[in-house]
C-alpha cells in the first residue's frame, strides 16, 4: 500500500500538488486548505451511497478467515496471498503466529472465527472434519452459516454436522499437485472478492 500510494503521487501531477507523502516517515499530508474545507464538508453518506459501496455497520478486524486443515495449507497460502493482493484483510494463521504468542489459540480462534471477520472461508474436506483444530474452528463459526457468513470450499463430498449440504459454496475439482491448481484457486478469489464488494 505504502509503495503505491508513493507511486500515484509520483505519477499523477494533480494529486502531488494537493497531497505530500514521505514513505519512509509515512507521514502523509494535505498541502491544499481548500480541499481540506471541501473533505472536512463533504456528504461522506452520500458518497458511499453513489459510489455503489454497501452499508456496513460493523468494523471488521478480517475480511476473510480462512479455516483449513494442515494438508490444505498451500491452498489456503495461495488464496490468502492472492486475496491480500486485492488488499483484502485476511486471517491465515502463518501471518499471525507471533502476534499471538503467549496467547491461547483457542481464544483467538474463538474471537477471529466467531465475531471479528466479515466472512469465513472453509476449505472443506476429510481432513477438516477429522482433525482437532479445524472442528474447533468450525464449531467457532457454524452459528455464522445462517447468516451467509460462511462461504464453503469443497475440496470433497465429506458431509458436516451444522454445514447444510445445500450450501451454496464453491467447488475446487484440482488436486493440489502441480501447478495446475493455481488457476483454479485465483478463480476462487475473484468469486470471494465480488462477495465482499
Amino acid at each position: 500500500k505504502d509503495k503505491r500510494l508513493g507511486a500515484l503521487l509520483e505519477s499523477k501531477p494533480t494529486c502531488a500538488r494537493h497531497f505530500y507523502y514521505n514513505a519512509e516517515t509515512k507521514s502523509f499530508a494535505i498541502e491544499d486548505p481548500a480541499l481540506i474545507y471541501f473533505l472536512k464538508h463533504l456528504d461522506w453518506d452520500r458518497l458511499r451511497i453513489d459510489c455503489g459501496f454497501k452499508s456496513d455497520s460493523k468494523d471488521y478486524e478480517y475480511d476473510f478467515a480462512i479455516s483449513f486443515a494442515g494438508e490444505n495449507r498451500d491452498l489456503a497460502r495461495h488464496l490468502a496471498k492472492q486475496l491480500e493482493i486485492f488488499d483484502a484483510s485476511v486471517f491465515y494463521d502463518e501471518n499471525f503466529e507471533s502476534n499471538f504468542l503467549g496467547k491461547a489459540w483457542s481464544a483467538q480462534f474463538l474471537r477471529i472465527f466467531g465475531n471479528d471477520s466479515r466472512l469465513v472461508v472453509c476449505l472443506l474436506d476429510k481432513h477438516h472434519h477429522d482433525k482437532i483444530w479445524p472442528t474447533f474452528e468450525r464449531e467457532c463459526f457454524t452459528p455464522r452459516v445462517a447468516d451467509g457468513d460462511v462461504i464453503p470450499i469443497y475440496l470433497d463430498d465429506t458431509k458436516f454436522v451444522g454445514i447444510p449440504h445445500d450450501l451454496v459454496g464453491i467447488m475446487f475439482k484440482s488436486k493440489l499437485a502441480g501447478e495446475d491448481w493455481k488457476k483454479e484457486a485465483d478463480d476462487v478469489v475473484l468469486k470471494l472478492m465480488e462477495r465482499v464488494a
